[in-house]
């Protein structure tokens, strides 16, 4: 659980510089129109490093 917990958690972190990258150039970046999609998807990846790290911390008071 802890390595799932770190790869989204780096994944959302990716997200999050390309969403800064697409605000920058205001421009489409990867073939996204908008930089708030990127970061609406990083939240998303957030939220599931979270509950791995809870289930994670879960598991190991059994």
């Amino acid at each position: 659980m802890k390595f799932l917990a770190w790869l989204f958690a780096i994944i959302a972190v990716i997200l999050m510089i390309f969403g800064f990258i697409a605000f920058l150039i205001q421009n489409a970046f990867l073939g996204v129109n908008h930089a708030v999609n990127f970061f609406h998807v990083a939240i998303s990846f957030l939220l599931l490093a979270m509950c791995c790290t809870m289930l994670g911390t879960c598991k190991k008071k059994e």
